[in-house]
């Protein structure tokens, strides 16, 4: 999104803009990626939206996670994200991502295109090869 730039806000700040703003956008998360960090990192590439959740709030393997994203529009408005994710089966490394993402904005044109934009992000990702074992014949 050519007119969305990273953001970046205090906690306080964060919670206070998501009280203050009026639009929401729910998006289901349906997704190839089986990682859930590796999920983050590229929904933050593709919506240049900032990861601001610390890496030690991120540290481990618990099979599930959430994580808070801020940007900013060239036009001057705000818009944050909550994302909730997990592993459908914790115990398998190789099961689906489901969870959900909250879209906050001012405006209902903000809250709908980011959420456009993560749907189409979402398909366009190949899935994540995991290691293979190759069996000679």
């Amino acid at each position: 999104m050519d007119y969305i730039v990273p953001g970046t806000c205090t906690d306080t700040e964060f919670r206070k803009m998501w009280a203050d703003f009026e639009w929401e956008n729910k998006v289901g998360v349906i997704t190839p990626i089986i990682d859930l960090r590796q999920y983050l990192e590229h929904l933050s590439a593709q919506t240049n939206m900032k990861l601001l959740t610390t890496d030690a709030a991120l540290e481990g393997d618990c099979g599930f996670l959430a994580a808070n994203f801020c940007a900013h529009s060239i036009f001057g408005e705000d818009a944050l994200a909550n994302v909730s994710i997990e592993k459908s089966d914790p115990l398998d490394t190789n099961s689906p991502i489901i969870g959900h993402i909250r879209i906050r904005a001012k405006s209902q044109g903000m809250a709908l295109s980011l959420g456009d934009k993560i749907n189409h992000a979402q398909k366009e990702r190949k899935p994540v090869e995991r290691s293979k074992t190759v069996s000679s014949a």
